[in-house]
């Protein structure tokens, strides 16, 4: 009777770690899915990759301090509400591009905006009210054809 109950408390411990880690599995796979589905996509068929920065902390910190983003990667800066949006090089690596949208269409574009370190000087602003601002690596609005008027559609499933 002995080795029986060592054998079901072994059977036991067996099935509430795999349990766990197919539950632990399945939670990451589900968030890396979230995020693989935020995009923005532009006019002529360009899809871009992105993280969506929609509190206060996020769009604050923003893309200071990466080393890079991937080619077709972004940074997409979400507000509830339409106002004129300022923006900073503050502790960048690399340039980048800054895609101004208020609603489903461009509105504004900053393009190769060289990085600054904690105390920037250069600011970059919408001029008109937007809800959302994209940062991309430095030169695609030029290399895509990307331009002022464009389409922009957006799907984002995080948060």
């Amino acid at each position: 009777m002995g080795d029986n109950n060592k054998s079901n408390a072994k059977n036991l411990l067996i099935g509430l770690i795999l349990g766990g880690t197919i539950v632990a599995l399945f939670l990451f796979m589900n968030q890396q899915l979230k995020v693989r589905n935020n995009y923005v996509a532009l006019d002529r068929n360009i899809r871009i990759k992105v993280e969506a920065a929609t509190t206060d902390s996020e769009r604050y910190r923003g893309l200071s301090d990466r080393a890079s983003l991937c080619k077709n990667c972004g940074l997409l800066f979400v507000w509830p509400d339409k106002a004129t949006r300022t923006f900073v090089m503050r502790n960048m690596r690399f340039p980048l591009d800054i895609i101004f949208i208020a609603d489903d269409r461009i509105v504004k574009i900053d393009s190769n905006l060289t990085p600054e370190g904690p105390n920037p000087k250069e600011t970059y602003e919408s001029l008109v009210p937007v809800n959302y601002v994209l940062e991309i690596n430095g030169g695609l609005t030029d290399l895509y054809g990307i331009e002022v008027g464009d389409e922009a559609f957006i799907s984002i499933t995080e948060k």
